[in-house]
């Protein structure tokens, strides 16, 4: 998993001294076999991963104050476009993390940097638990990086409406959809975009949510728009939700895909 969320820092909760401080609030959650959304019904707050467990799990999380996250990575908009495109899928957080660092402290996140400066950076490898790591795809980041950085209109990047800074970002070569909700939910702190990676997308699967025949690339603006009303109903805000639910997901992994082959 990638450090999009950049949770790390929220553990898995004791639930019984929060569930009686939050006993008035569970007591208005309807009941179980009351329709939630078309064809989906709350469920029991007591039964993983029904939507009523979601609400009462973001209830007790509120109730901790490391719930009130700061998502940037970056200190500006190229810094946080970078930092996202040094991570994604098939890379590990703390080596993305590192490469963002590096390019960082050697002031290489600037407008005009050359292919050269950047890869280099990327291809030095990096020392991680004692072990020496090389970045993936050092040849195909760099070439991004310096392709956004090299831009005419970076001084006209959209910052004062969410939507149409993430319909902007779509614009940048190496960067779809997921990326582009997620450096604009991580810079704007947004609430009408969703980061709708594999844990998230799996929730909503076993919810009844999402059906088995979406994918995530082709059908993602699909996808994201059912979360949003999914955290809408539950009255909740779509970046906690997606980060507690990646935090719940990440840590059932393997229960989670048995439930989806049993649900099959």
């Amino acid at each position: 998993m990638n450090y999009q969320l950049r949770f790390e820092q929220l553990e898995i909760i004791e639930e019984t001294p929060l569930l009686e401080r939050i006993n008035k609030q569970i007591s208005n959650i309807p009941t179980p076999t009351m329709d939630f959304m078309p064809g989906i019904k709350w469920g029991n707050y007591g039964k993983l991963f029904t939507p009523a467990y979601w609400k009462v799990q973001y209830l007790m999380y509120s109730e901790n104050e490391k719930f009130d996250i700061n998502y940037r990575l970056g200190d500006n908009i190229l810094e946080e476009v970078v930092a996202c495109l040094l991570g994604g899928f098939g890379l590990k957080s703390e080596i993305g993390l590192a490469a963002f660092q590096r390019l960082k402290l050697k002031n290489q996140i600037k407008e005009a940097i050359t292919y050269e400066e950047i890869l280099t950076s990327l291809k030095a490898p990096f020392i991680n638990n004692g072990k020496s790591i090389h970045y993936r795809f050092p040849n195909q980041k760099a070439k991004y990086i310096t392709a956004f950085l090299n831009r005419i209109d970076l001084k006209e990047i959209p910052l004062d409406n969410d939507i149409e800074l993430r319909d902007w970002l779509l614009s940048i070569n190496g960067i779809g959809p997921k990326t582009a909700a997620w450096v604009t939910r991580n810079y704007l702190n947004s609430e009408n975009v969703a980061i709708i990676d594999i844990h998230i997308y799996r929730a909503c699967l076993i919810m009844g949510l999402y059906s088995e025949y979406y994918d995530i690339q082709k059908d993602y603006v699909k996808l994201e728009k059912i979360f949003l009303q999914f955290c809408d109903e539950l009255d909740v805000q779509p970046s906690k939700m997606d980060a507690l639910i990646w935090l719940q997901m990440k840590e059932a992994n393997r229960n989670v895909l048995k439930l989806i082959n049993d649900k099959n």
